[in-house]
C-alpha cells in the first residue's frame, strides 16, 4: 500500500501495539482469531504469549498507541513499522536481532 500511495503524497505506516488490556485491541483480536484454540496451535499460542509477557510484565498503554499513530501521521522520517509500547518495542528488537 505504501508503494502504491507514495506517488500521491500519501504515506502508509503500520503501528504495532503490544499487549494492551486497557484498550479494545484484545476484544477485537479475540473476535478474529477463531481456530487458534485448536490443539494444533497450542504450542504456537503458548510460545507467543510467553514472548509477549503472558498476563504479566510490561504492557502497552493507550497513550503509547496514540503517540505511535501521531508519529506515523506527522513524522516523515518514521519507519514503516512502529512498535507501540514497551513490550512491543522489546519484541521488535528481539525479532530484529535474529
Amino acid at each position: 500500500m505504501a508503494v502504491e500511495l507514495a506517488p500521491f503524497g500519501v504515506r502508509a505506516r503500520l503501528v504495532l501495539p503490544g499487549r494492551s488490556p486497557e484498550t479494545r485491541f484484545r476484544d477485537n483480536a479475540q473476535r478474529r482469531i477463531h481456530g487458534f484454540d485448536h490443539p494444533a496451535y497450542a504450542d504456537l499460542v503458548k510460545e507467543t504469549m510467553a514472548r509477549l509477557g503472558g498476563t504479566t510484565g510490561p504492557k502497552t498503554r493507550p497513550l503509547d498507541v496514540a503517540e505511535a499513530v501521531w508519529r506515523a501521521a506527522t513524522d516523515p522520517s518514521c519507519p514503516m513499522q512502529i512498535p507501540a509500547g514497551v513490550d512491543a518495542k522489546a519484541w521488535a528488537a528481539e525479532v530484529a536481532a535474529k
